[in-house]
């Protein structure tokens, strides 16, 4: 059924898509979701994303090496050095929209303000030489008959078996000592003594929220660099490449087609940071702690007899050799065989093109309502003009022409596809901080 869905086109056309922030809930006990994997290099691709969008030092990340994020450094600190704190019911961000959409390895690694969504990385290609046959090989055979005499050779008439006896085992008694009752042990417990505190507590930790947008709808999931071409789905699951002698087809894995099916408008979600609430509250402190003392109680023996085996009984195996005889037998000299005359195969080269690495969604940090100001859409249309990419007019608006530009600029410097991202702005050499 989803690639039926595909197939009609829906999923890679163009759709328009208001930039209004409608924020939503998911319900606590919401389970499951559709969330793609992280690619095992995701943690050093945001680093590096976030390093070239300025928000984050160049260098080693907490210790670790440089472009590697420990998961275990990250485990309770976020990237500004604030405690990471679980919501309510230990679910993390079980009040925000969706929350499940989104990876646990991408809000260990959130800021507060920023907006993050999935873009689709574009797949790669190269040349080879293909060794095709044009004439098959065949084979002439013959069949040559064994040849055999008759020789005069040791036969056996009876196999070689065993025979076997039992020798009884040597015991003696001894005298040993016998647990009737054994040791035990017992404690008395002295309880603690407590007192009446006031102490501080936490009504409720501080919690980040996910807040949804919907994003910029882009004329087709990707296109092809210089051409601009849009990449179509097949109905068998892959990716039509458009190019120079019918293109190529391109695997799409499911995450891909997912990513397809969402169009080419995937949602941004922007992380909020609510502070923790205290009051101050009576409780029963422990002064003293309960202490034991240990009893221990001996164990009751006896004294009895029991035999003991010396050496055990065992089997004792003897072997009677096998017995042959001389017969007159048939000796194969030479065993029949066929004689095969192999005529080799012609071929000859041809280049063609296969694909090195699949089209498959990533998350970046992209542009929304909260870092995406007139002035620096102004300044992202200036740059692709000046680029020879046609954003449209020059009015401060994300429009369709301006999202077309973007995609064709990102398809062309070989960058992630989808939503507008910093990497992307920082590509092209303007800057997100205005005054």
């Amino acid at each position: 059924m989803l690639k039926s869905y595909l197939k009609s086109g829906v999923a890679i056309a163009s759709v328009a898509v208001a930039l209004s922030v409608a924020p939503a809930f998911a319900q606590s006990g919401d389970q499951g979701g559709d969330r793609p994997d992280l690619s095992p290099d995701f943690h050093a691709q945001a680093h590096d994303a976030a390093v070239q969008a300025g928000q984050v030092p160049a260098g080693p990340v907490m210790g670790a090496p440089a472009g590697h994020i420990d998961s275990r450094d990250l485990a309770n600190v976020g990237p500004d050095g604030a405690p990471i704190v679980d919501c309510p019911d230990g679910k993390p961000e079980a009040n925000a929209a969706a929350w499940k959409d989104i990876p646990d390895g991408l809000r260990k690694i959130a800021r507060p303000g920023a907006c993050y969504s999935r873009l689709l990385v574009p797949p790669k290609f190269d040349s080879y030489i293909d060794h095709v046959i044009v004439q098959q090989a065949h084979s002439e055979t013959r069949t040559v008959p064994e040849v055999a005499q008759m020789v005069e050779k040791d036969v056996m008439v009876e196999p070689a078996h065993t025979v076997h006896h039992t020798v009884t085992a040597v015991t003696h008694t001894e005298m040993a000592t016998e647990i009737v009752r054994p040791a035990t042990e017992r404690d008395e417990v002295v309880p603690a003594r407590y007192e009446t505190r006031i102490q501080h507590v936490m009504v409720s930790p501080e919690r980040r929220e996910w807040v949804k947008s919907a994003g910029y709808a882009t004329g087709a999931a990707l296109v092809t660099p210089g051409d601009h071409e849009p990449v179509r789905y097949r109905a068998d699951g892959t990716l039509n490449w458009p190019g120079k002698d019918g293109g190529a087809v391109v695997p799409a894995s499911e995450d891909t087609a997912q990513y397809l099916q969402r169009g080419s408008a995937q949602p941004i979600w922007c992380l909020q940071l609510i502070p923790a609430v205290y009051r101050d509250q009576e409780v029963r402190v422990e002064v003293t702690p309960a202490t034991t003392r240990h009893i221990d109680i001996p164990a009751v023996t006896r004294q009895v007899s029991r035999i003991v085996v010396d050496v055990p009984e065992r089997v004792v195996e003897d072997t009677v050799p096998p017995v042959f005889e001389k017969r007159r037998v048939k000796e194969v000299v030479t065993p029949a065989h066929t004689e095969t005359v192999e005529v080799p195969a012609v071929y000859h080269d041809e280049t063609k093109t296969r694909v090195t690495d699949a089209a498959r969604p990533v998350w970046r940090e992209v542009l929304c309502q909260k870092n995406a100001s007139p002035a620096v859409i102004t300044d992202i249309q200036k740059a692709l003009a000046a680029k020879g990419y046609d954003p449209g007019a020059i009015d401060g608006h994300i429009g369709s022409k301006t999202v077309s530009a973007m995609q064709k600029f990102e398809a062309d410097s070989n960058l992630p596809q989808g939503q507008i991202s910093i990497e992307a702005v920082k590509a092209l050499g303007v800057s997100i901080e205005h005054d």
